[in-house]
């Protein structure tokens, strides 16, 4: 629709209802001087919101509300709100209108702000994290502006994005540069009546005459089945792999936790144990995702089938009966090789009582893993590796994660870091590339809050038999990063130990925090 097109070139853009995707959209890029700008179009014709908040609520939100009289006069209000009241206008107005419009039933609104304004009581920082947006909007302007915005009533809405990845993944490949397509489907696939369930299947895909990279993928979840996908995983096995499976007619079984392991003990025993790990998604992440410029994922020659080995794990909270779900992936992949090699390095807390045991009614706990220089030092090539993204997976209990790039004993930097995590929202987080050398360490905290979970009194203590959802807690982290040429492939060895962190000998303790210049101290 024309009234849903923005005035100028952006980097970002959302849709705010997954439904009705004409009501509310929303463009945005980072531009210069550390600010940011937004185009807002709202199928309103009174004043429309749209705020940061650090939990998805109105207490301690940031709003900015633009509305145009019936006189075409436009206006901008940089609020806050203290609680579920009525935003209150800041004395400090931070928010800077550049355009506004009525026209055909929208309001148009473009405006900017720094990312960090240094008012500290009433505006929230920009980062490069999970954000919680929220929106509202009314047919009904302000009679003055000062405080007296109509009640928004049902138009409201709540989204999570990440504002300031580096780039945008959901670009789309020129159908030019995809000579191959392959699917991956899992049709018509029985949910059990258990409100978590873990399913693993091996798939093949037909014999490469040649080595293709991925250039992109799209994840496959049709809309009655949204509901129940919680995380998918794709590795890729060995050639040799493929004649272990000959003899086997049923190449899905239960895994995981609670599942039934004497399949995969026996009849798949040494099957695709050697797996290389190429596509993660889960609940809230992007389903069409293109990766970087001059980079693939590299599907290598062979005259027999590519076997492809899939974790599913799915959900069904409201323990459904006779339900069934349809999932899957498309690959695509260009016979035109790029410069540089895709890899995953995963890292991640394991999920047995002695490593992740969560209290119930805990409203903080942090639990660190390490991976150690003698990981890099063994599996990284000579130059190293170039890290341009990740992503954080935990279940209903995780707040808060961070990785430390530590290198000589002494942090360099937080390679990722997101303090507002969202469990509904797990998108990949796109940095500035950054390399990560032989001999580096890494660190990732885990932050955990049990108090607002039901039933909660086992967390892990017995995790094998409770039936708590939240009782499955872990904490991963996948890095993708690209090389050279280069078979290397990686899932750090981890170490872990609460209440602090735990480091061997020769790599020195660092500060928890990183000694930064306050960017408000240089005014």
């Amino acid at each position: 629709m024309e009234n849903l097109r923005p005035s100028e070139e952006y980097k970002f853009s959302l849709n705010v209802d997954d439904i009705d995707q004409s009501l509310f959209k929303i463009f945005w890029k980072p531009i210069e001087n550390d600010e940011i700008q937004f185009e807002l179009h709202c199928r309103a014709t009174g004043w429309i919101g749209f705020g940061l908040s650090p939990n998805g609520g109105m207490a301690g939100s940031d709003i900015a509300i633009g509305w145009v009289d019936s006189n075409g006069q436009s206006y901008l209000k940089d609020t806050y709100a203290t609680s579920k009241s009525t935003p209150l206008v800041d004395d400090e107005q931070n928010w800077d209108l550049l355009d506004a419009s009525e026209q055909d039933g929208y309001t148009i609104l473009k405006i900017k702000r720094k990312l960090i304004t240094c008012d500290q009581g009433n505006d929230y920082d920009i980062k490069l994290e999970t954000q919680r947006l929220i929106f509202a909007w009314s047919d009904q302007d302000p009679e003055t502006g000062d405080n007296d915005w109509s009640y928004h009533g049902a138009n409201r809405k709540i989204k999570s994005a990440i504002l300031l990845n580096f780039q945008d993944e959901t670009s789309q490949i020129p159908d030019s540069e995809i000579n191959d397509v392959h699917e991956i489907h899992l049709n018509n696939h029985p949910i059990p009546y258990k409100d978590t369930y873990y399913y693993c299947k091996l798939f093949s895909l037909p014999p490469l005459e040649r080595d293709l990279h991925l250039l992109s993928y799209d994840i496959l979840i049709d809309k009655e089945s949204l509901d129940f996908v919680h995380h998918l995983v794709v590795y890729i096995c060995k050639p040799e792999d493929l004649e272990k499976i000959n003899k086997i007619s049923n190449l899905g079984y239960e895994c995981g936790p609670g599942g039934i392991e004497e399949f995969e003990l026996n009849a798949l025993k040494g099957v695709c144990e050697a797996r290389t790990l190429i596509v993660s998604w889960a609940v809230g992440g992007q389903t069409n995702i293109s990766l970087p410029e001059n980079t693939g994922f590299r599907f290598p020659k062979s005259d027999r089938e590519t076997l492809v080995f899939v974790d599913f794990h799915f959900d069904n909270s409201r323990l459904l009966k006779n339900r069934n779900v349809n999932t899957g992936f498309r690959f695509k992949f260009t016979r035109n090789l790029k410069k540089y090699d895709l890899g995953v390095l995963a890292m991640s807390v394991r999920t047995n009582p002695l490593d992740i045991t969560i209290p119930p009614n805990t409203d903080l706990i942090k639990m660190s893993s390490v991976c150690f220089s003698d990981c890099t030092q063994t599996f990284l090539p000579e130059d190293g590796i170039t890290v341009f993204g990740g992503n954080f997976h935990t279940h209903l209990a995780g707040r808060a994660l961070r990785t430390h790039l530590i290198r000589d004993g002494k942090l360099v930097k937080y390679l990722f870091d997101d303090q507002h995590y969202d469990f509904n929202y797990q998108s990949n987080i796109l940095i500035q590339p950054t390399k990560l050398m032989k001999g580096d360490a890494l660190i990732l905290d885990c932050v955990y809050n049990s108090t607002n979970i039901r039933n909660n009194t086992k967390i892990l203590v017995n995790h094998l038999k409770t039936k708590v959802k939240s009782s499955k807690e872990l904490s991963n982290r996948y890095k993708h990063y690209y090389a050279n040429p280069t078979n290397v492939s990686a899932y750090c060895s981890i170490k872990t130990r609460k209440n602090g962190l735990f480091f061997e000998k020769e790599l020195l303790r660092p500060k928890e925090n990183l000694i930064e210049e306050n960017y408000c101290d240089r005014f």
